[in-house]
C-alpha cells in the first residue's frame, strides 16, 4: 500500500528541500522560498513567509550569543570564573538572544526595504525577513551540532574564562570555536547573497545593506542594555 503524506509531512519536506537548495545553491534556493510564500500568500495564509523564518532567526540569535559566550572568554572581553557559572545565566542568553533576534528580523523588513530602494533595488519586507530566517540556519547547526557536545566534553567550563587542564577538553574547545565561528561567517556569507537576490543588487550593494540588518541588531542589543542598565540603576 503506498502511504498518504498528511500535509505537515508535505510541508516539512518542502521545507527541508528548501533549506538544502539554499544552503548549496542560493541563486537558485532563494527565489524558491520567494515563490513559495508568493503561492502562500495568494492562498491567504499568515504570516504569507510561515513561521519557519522566525524559528530559524530566533534559534539564530541564540546560536550567536552562545559564541559570543565562548568567543568573549578567549578574547578576554569578559571573565568568569569557575565558581561564578550560573548555568541560568547561560539559558537567559539565549532565551535574550532568540527574543532580541525576532526584534531585529522585524526592523530589517521594514529597514531593509527602505535600503534597497536607495540602492537601486527592490525588495518586500516579507522576503528580507526570509533571508534573515533562511540565513541563519548555519548558526542552528552550530547549536544543535556544536553545544551538546561542547557541554559533554568541556563541560561548564565552556562559558567561564578557566584555564582548561584537560588537553581534551582544550583541543575540543579549540576546534568548536573555529567550527562555530567558520558556520557564522558562512550564515553572513547566505545573507549577503540573499540579499542581493531578494533585492536584485549586485554583491557589493548587496554586502552594503547587509550592514544595515547588523546595525539593526546591534541597535537592539544597544537598547536592551541600556533598558537593563536604567532599570537596575532605579532599584
Amino acid at each position: 500500500m503506498s502511504r498518504v503524506e498528511t500535509p505537515r509531512q508535505r510541508a516539512s519536506a518542502h521545507l527541508g528541500s528548501t533549506l538544502r537548495s539554499v544552503l548549496i545553491a542560493p541563486a537558485v534556493g532563494f527565489p524558491g522560498a520567494f515563490k513559495a510564500a508568493d503561492r502562500r500568500e495568494r492562498a491567504g495564509a499568515r504570516p504569507a513567509e510561515g513561521v519557519a523564518p522566525f524559528v530559524l532567526g530566533a534559534l539564530g540569535g541564540a546560536a550567536l550569543f552562545v559564541l559570543w559566550l565562548k568567543l568573549g572568554g578567549l578574547l578576554g572581553l569578559r571573565h568568569v570564573a569557575r565558581s561564578q557559572y550560573r548555568s541560568e545565566f547561560v539559558v537567559g542568553s539565549m532565551i535574550a538572544g532568540a527574543l532580541l533576534s525576532l526584534v531585529a528580523q522585524g526592523l530589517w523588513g521594514s529597514a531593509g526595504a527602505r535600503v534597497a530602494r536607495l540602492m537601486g533595488g527592490r525588495a518586500s519586507p516579507r522576503d528580507l525577513r526570509i533571508v534573515w530566517g533562511a540565513a541563519a540556519f548555519p548558526y542552528v547547526l552550530s547549536l544543535v551540532m556544536l553545544l551538546p557536545l561542547d557541554l559533554a566534553i568541556v563541560g561548564e567550563d565552556t562559558f567561564t574564562t578557566e584555564p582548561l587542564r584537560d588537553p581534551v577538553a582544550t583541543g575540543w574547545a579549540a576546534l568548536s570555536i573555529a567550527l562555530a565561528t567558520v558556520l557564522a561567517l558562512w550564515g553572513a556569507w547566505l545573507f549577503v547573497r540573499g540579499v542581493g537576490v531578494a533585492a536584485e543588487l549586485p554583491l557589493a550593494r548587496a554586502a552594503a545593506g547587509a550592514l544595515i540588518a547588523a546595525l539593526c541588531f546591534a541597535g537592539v542589543i544597544a537598547f536592551a542594555i541600556a533598558g537593563a542598565v536604567m532599570m537596575e540603576a532605579s532599584l
